[in-house]
């Protein structure tokens, strides 16, 4: 019995075309262990062979997944010049040889978001990728592209594929059949094999991969990154491809290697696919989300609703066995499990997959079981630490390299902290690096950390540009950047700052879609409610899309509003916004792509600049160059008040209000005790399930179910102690 209602017949001379990747040249059996221009990379046999013992009546196959690792080598975050226990794939290691020492047929999988961050740049020149190599040392079988591996030019991330031991695959990644270079007379060729096939004692095992078909779109304002490159369609790509192996290789078990989040506004996300696909595939392994969930889906389900999540949490994250019910050969073509094992090596995200032979002697699976095993407690592998400590030690060397020092708190708040109620700094959970409360104080109005970004894309525009910008539009990646009165900066403070290697873009945009954009990122704000003394966030909407906005603008941002209508009172230079007016604005050259190209604010035309052309062409490096240039960085010369929330109120320059808004009012009177408990850490916030990390309830004086009591408070507890309480696993 296969996974699919697909009756397996003679194929077809189409069918073997599109499985063998490649042009006419080529047939399926061959490999080519070099990228070719319009030829499929082929690194290894479409089967690859782990076992051979025809004699087994019944086994178990596990397979490990890792994903959006960001250039974690060690459990250390160089930003912060900090271990970071909820990383690294020296942790992933210790558990990867636990899994190999208790069954030789393993499969290990790294879902993409590789080879980018963390420093990881550092080391792009290098034949072969540190990253890479570490993938390679702890004998990775499959290696499926992100978007982020197309952050660099194309020879990077040739260099990283063909530096990758194992198979590299993604169905939906082909050769710009109209790019000179290729002459394929129509014929769709793949740039990479779609899939991969592992025979374990005869049980044949296929894996799918598939990358974002945004990377265009992301990539725009640096098409050369993915030159004579295209990107097909996510859901049509993937249904294609396990349609086509199912019918030729006929395997006993398939499993989804994506790199797709659940939901996608652009396209068909993970939710859809798994519902409408839920008969071809076994497990679902994806990244991108940064999320750590178990869940299941039903073939053609509701996904509007989501999946249901299946998962039990305890020392590691388990599949509840009594919520996923039976899987097995009657059951396996009703539904499908999915599993993502969060960001930077929080966890292994394991299958087991247990088959036995039928009476045709044909495998067949009897139960699969699934985990995120996590690593907050696993030590690090010491062969790895030993094989990488000199990327280890160069990162740590580079980021901690004094360039200038500060003056001045960027931050507003009691102590110049992040957090708004506690004004501490991000702390570790037990799960993951978050803040206490809510929100970083930089978010809340206009600051100078976060105007010191925009003003350095200000700055750089108008110097290579000739022009006068009119707007800036920056986001505060990380809650854990901040800057202190009279602190060393150092160049990991750039990196902090500005976690990612993009650049800056100047375009024209109507004054109509510029207010569009600006409602756009503020919708990342739940709808204010009477009684609210803390905001929220639609976990919808990744935080990273929060862009706040400087330059010539004002503006007032009124959260009792529905979103698409809390812009109010916008002046740009001190007038009127002029709907056909054209302004002159600065984005990063992500936000070019998504949502400025995307959603039609802008077209290819109206850019006017891009950094590509210039020496230092990376925002947080031109952040690097001005402090050194400059050597003192001063808060007062980033000081403004360009905006500010209703909710609470017009600020200054220092931050000072004078007059306070609702929710600032409610802080001071019928809300006073309960915001006195959320500052004292008496009472946690409550975030919402299915992504843990997300504040989607605002604390509500008049609602108890928006906050709950921190069982470990008291005059003697320690913060570890406090912030352990609040932990998400406590939460009711």
């Amino acid at each position: 019995m296969t996974k699919s209602t697909i009756k397996v017949a003679a194929l077809s001379a189409a069918i073997v075309t599109a499985l063998a990747g490649c042009n006419s040249s080529s047939s399926d059996n061959d490999y080519t262990p070099g990228i070719s221009e319009c030829k499929t990379y082929l690194p290894t046999e479409p089967v690859i062979v782990k076992g051979d013992n025809d004699q087994l009546n019944r086994q178990t196959i596990s397979i490990g997944a890792t994903g959006d690792m960001h250039g974690r080598i060690y459990a250390w975050d160089y930003a912060l010049d900090a271990h970071d226990r909820n990383a690294g794939f020296t942790k992933i290691t210790t558990l990867v040889n636990e899994e190999r020492a208790k069954n030789s047929n393993f499969l290990l999988i790294e879902l993409g978001d590789t080879v980018q961050g963390n420093s990881a740049e550092l080391f792009n020149s290098e034949p072969v990728h540190p990253v890479v190599e570490s993938m390679n040392f702890m004998e990775y079988d499959v290696w499926v592209p992100g978007n982020h591996e197309f952050d660099f030019e194309r020879a990077f991330l040739e260099r990283s594929i063909e530096g990758f031991n194992g198979a590299v695959i993604s169905s939906n990644i082909i050769w710009d059949t109209n790019s000179a270079g290729c002459n394929s007379n129509g014929q769709e060729i793949p740039f990479l094999r779609g899939y991969q096939i592992f025979d374990y004692n005869g049980a044949k095992v296929a894996v799918i991969g598939l990358t974002p078909a945004n990377v265009p779109v992301w990539n725009a304002s640096n098409p050369d990154n993915f030159k004579n490159l295209d990107f097909k369609d996510e859901f049509t790509s993937l249904e294609e491809t396990v349609d086509q192996v199912i019918a030729h290789y006929q395997p006993d078990v398939v499993i989804g290697a994506l790199h797709h989040g659940r939901n996608e506004s652009h396209t068909r996300g993970v939710n859809e696919i798994a519902t409408k696909m839920a008969d071809k595939f076994d497990v679902i392994f994806m990244g991108h989300e940064h999320a750590e969930f178990i869940e299941q889906a039903y073939i053609d389900g509701d996904f509007t609703e989501g999946m249901q999540d299946i998962s039990v949490e305890g020392e590691n994250q388990q599949e509840d066995k009594d919520l996923s019910g039976v899987y097995n050969a009657e059951t396996r073509h009703e539904k499908v499990k999915v599993i993502e094992p969060g960001k930077w090596g929080w966890g292994l995200a394991t299958a087991e997959i247990e088959l036995e032979k039928d009476h045709n002697g044909q495998w067949q699976i009897t139960d699969t079981t699934l985990s995120n095993r996590k690593v907050d407690v696993v030590e690090e592998d010491v062969d790895l630490q030993d094989e990488m400590e000199w990327v280890h030690e160069k990162s740590r060397r580079v980021a901690n390299e004094k360039i200038g020092e500060v003056q001045g708190n960027f931050t507003y708040s009691t102590r110049g902290g992040a957090d708004e109620a506690v004004s501490e700094e991000r702390h570790y959970d037990g799960q993951d690096l978050r803040l206490y409360t809510t929100i970083h104080n930089a978010k809340l109005a206009d600051m100078p950390l976060t105007n010191l970004i925009n003003q350095i894309q200000i700055m750089n525009v108008e110097k290579y540009a000739d022009v006068e910008v009119d707007v800036s539009a920056a986001a505060l990646f990380s809650d854990g950047s901040n800057l202190f009165n009279g602190d060393d900066y150092l160049k990991k403070d750039s990196s902090n700052l500005y976690m990612y290697d993009n650049r800056v873009v100047a375009v024209y945009m109507t004054g109509k879609n510029l207010k569009e954009y600006m409602e756009s990122s503020y919708a990342y704000f739940n709808q204010y409610q009477k009684g609210d003394i803390t905001v929220s966030f639609n976990p919808e909407i990744a935080s990273f899309y929060y862009d706040i906005f400087g330059g010539k603008i004002s503006f007032a941002v009124d959260l009792s509003e529905p979103k698409g209508n809390r812009i109010q009172d916008l002046l740009i230079d001190g007038m009127p916004l002029e709907e056909g007016k054209k302004y002159v604005v600065a984005v990063n050259d992500y936000r070019l792509g998504d949502p400025l190209l995307n959603n039609g604010w802008v077209e290819e035309s109206d850019v006017i600049w891009d950094s590509v052309d210039v020496g230092t062409y990376a925002i947080r490096d031109m952040l690097t160059e001005y402090v050194a240039e400059n050597y003192t960085l001063a808060s007062k010369v980033f000081e403004s008040s360009n905006w500010y929330i209703k909710q609470y109120g017009q600020p200054n320059e220092q931050g000072v209000i004078s007059r306070k808004g609702e929710m600032l009012e409610t802080r001071a009177g019928e809300g006073k005790e309960l915001w006195q408990k959320l500052k004292n850490q008496q009472i946690c916030v409550v975030r919402d399930q299915s992504r843990s990390k997300s504040i989607s309830v605002a604390v509500n004086v008049n609602d108890d179910s928006t906050w709950f009591e921190n069982d470990n408070f008291d005059e003697n507890a320690t913060q570890e102690e406090l912030h352990e309480g609040c932990n998400f696993r406590n939460q009711p």
